[in-house]
């Protein structure tokens, strides 16, 4: 009980310092507002919401809460395309924005009410909302009656407890409402949520590559049904955000039939593009540099070009003759031509980096046809034992073969196969593997300021998991879990779980039997794959097995001696 008291006094300091610091967190430009950025595209809104009709519950029988509405145009569609019993409109700012917002309360028969502060529109007393049961069944049931909507741009929060973002805040706290350790969010039952969040922060919530993926991507995904319904192009980004492109051109063609089976659109320009190809994967020239068709993170790429540009000005017989392979390499050795010696050196590193990474796409496709060879293996009886000795050689000997190349093309071969396992299990990991359609294409127009695009999420609660973890302190167990696993995510399996059970290990395995499956992210060696490519599936197994374990940490340990499990924006986490 001291515990509990404890960290419910903790939470509550953080919510009272959160709304003490609301102005200091923000810079306000001349009209008054804060740095939230706002949704000014009517169009955007239509196709948006043209292709969520169909999950939008009958008419007048929902109520929306609606965070931080700020001029109110996505308020106004979404409010038309719901047509809900009530909307309240939580905004704290109201003043700012008190000529979009005024319009729509006083309006005849209105359904829009207003507060301040979330905790008002939770309260009964205030009658802003229909009534709603709070008995102790409800909380664990997906409350379909009642949907919410928050805008969570803006400046970063600072308060003696937290430093972030207010998404990462939002969607932590929404996790741990359940048990109100930190604010009522699920007092009437587990609720929809859509969210618009700062485009460059999605990845933090629904990633597309494992190596983006993060605790707080696990833990969401584990507890909800995550979908990105509208986000900004990333062509553009790092490597690091972004799977191996041959994957991505395969989502692409895949979601495109379901798609079209289901009879959507999108205006082209509201589709994502496929992105240009990866410069590794192109036998370089110099005209190929300088058309730049590709994608590259390389900073040598402007600088051969720039060079190119210059030799064939200053130059252009001896470029004439280099182009039409009328002159070779030995026929540059003038020291005195540093330009072009400069050149050789750098296209012929081009090519060897082409040729040494085109190595490791081999190793690839031979490890994902090796697993797709152990899976079919494993489904048929038939052949069930006769084939498994050929394989592990096979695997072995890929295994040697992937650790001996580079390191740059090693974190290739590793990310691109993770990438494939991920996707190629049944259900596949990672929420955006499962996604049934694109996201809607944002530009910076859409947004005011435009140079901050949003993107938006949709977050449904998953009831099968809060029925399992149904306690606070299995909350605290599975969080305790995946953070535990996730420090270690780009290690192996094995290592990671010996770092979770120390002694006992290969007894801890056998309580979960799933982890050798492929079919289920798992394999027969622990020590080939790699945490960041397990299935939410598996950790939630790992995690339950973890609750019996009987040498475990107890949750009182884990609250005194570790990180606040619940705390998932704890300082210098992600």
């Amino acid at each position: 009980m001291i515990r509990r008291a404890f960290v419910r006094q903790v939470s509550t300091a953080a919510r009272h310092a959160s709304t003490s610091t609301k102005a200091r967190r923000t810079s306000r430009g001349p009209s008054g507002r804060s740095t939230r950025v706002d949704i000014v595209n009517e169009e955007l809104c239509d196709t948006v919401l043209s292709r969520l009709r169909t999950t939008f519950p009958t008419p007048h029988t929902c109520d929306i809460i609606d965070v931080n509405p700020g001029i109110g145009l996505w308020s106004r569609k979404l409010h038309s395309a719901i047509q809900p019993r009530r909307h309240v409109l939580v905004e704290p700012n109201f003043s700012a924005y008190s000529e979009y917002l005024s319009p729509l309360i006083d309006q005849k028969d209105s359904k829009f009410r207003h507060t301040a502060l979330l905790e008002d529109a939770y309260d009964p007393s205030s009658e802003l909302l229909s009534h709603y049961p709070t008995d102790g069944e409800s909380r664990l049931r997906l409350n379909s009656t009642l949907l919410m909507t928050v805008n969570l741009s803006g400046g970063h929060l600072s308060t003696a407890l937290y430093k972030g973002t207010p998404a990462r805040k939002f969607f932590a706290d929404l996790q741990w409402s359940l048990w109100k350790i930190r604010n009522n969010i699920s007092r009437y039952g587990l609720i929809r949520v859509l969210a618009w969040v700062s485009d460059d922060e999605k990845d933090a919530y629904i990633p597309r590559t494992v190596t983006a993926r993060r605790k707080q991507a696990v833990l969401l995904e584990g507890s909800s049904i995550i979908k990105e319904l509208a986000g900004a192009s990333v062509t553009s980004r790092p490597s690091f955000l972004r799977k191996w492109r041959e994957i991505e051109v395969d989502e692409l063609a895949r979601v495109a039939a379901l798609e079209e089976a289901g009879g959507m659109t999108l205006p082209n320009k509201r589709r994502q593009k496929v992105a240009p190809p990866d410069l590794l994967s192109m036998k370089p020239s110099p005209e190929a540099l300088r058309k730049g068709h590709h994608s590259s993170d390389a900073s040598w790429v402007a600088e051969f070009v720039e060079l190119d540009s210059k030799l064939r000005t200053e130059q252009p017989e001896w470029y004439a003759k280099m182009a039409s392979g009328e002159l070779r390499w030995r026929h540059m050795m003038d020291p005195k031509q540093k330009d072009q010696q400069l050149w050789r050196k750098l296209l012929r590193a081009a090519t060897t980096r082409h040729t040494t990474h085109m190595k490791a796409v081999d190793l690839v496709l031979e490890q994902r046809d090796l697993d797709t060879k152990w899976r079919q293996m494993l489904a048929s009886s038939e052949t069930l034992g006769r084939h498994e000795h050929s394989l592990k050689e096979q695997a072995e000997d890929l295994k040697n073969r992937i650790s001996k190349l580079s390191r740059t093309n090693r974190a290739f071969a590793e990310k691109a196969i993770d990438d494939y396992r991920a996707l190629d299990m049944t259900p596949p990991a990672m929420s955006w593997n499962r996604r049934q359609m694109e996201p809607v294409l944002v530009h910076s127009k859409d947004f005011q300021p435009a140079d901050k695009p949003l993107a938006l999420l949709d977050v449904t609660p998953r009831t099968d998991f809060f029925t399992r973890f149904d306690t606070y302190d299995k909350m605290v167990f599975f969080a305790h879990v995946v953070r535990t696993l996730w420090f270690n995510s780009g290690k192996s399996v094995h290592d990671a779980l010996k770092v979770l059970v120390h002694e006992g290990m290969d007894e801890f395995v056998k309580t979960v039997p799933q982890i050798h499956d492929p079919s289920q992210g798992g394999w027969y060696d622990l020590s080939a794959v790699r945490v960041r490519s397990l299935p939410v599936e598996m950790v939630i197994e790992i995690a339950l097995a973890y609750i019996r374990w009987p040498f475990r940490q107890s949750a009182d340990s884990i609250l005194m001696f570790g990180q606040d499990p619940q705390a998932a924006y704890s300082l210098g986490d992600d």
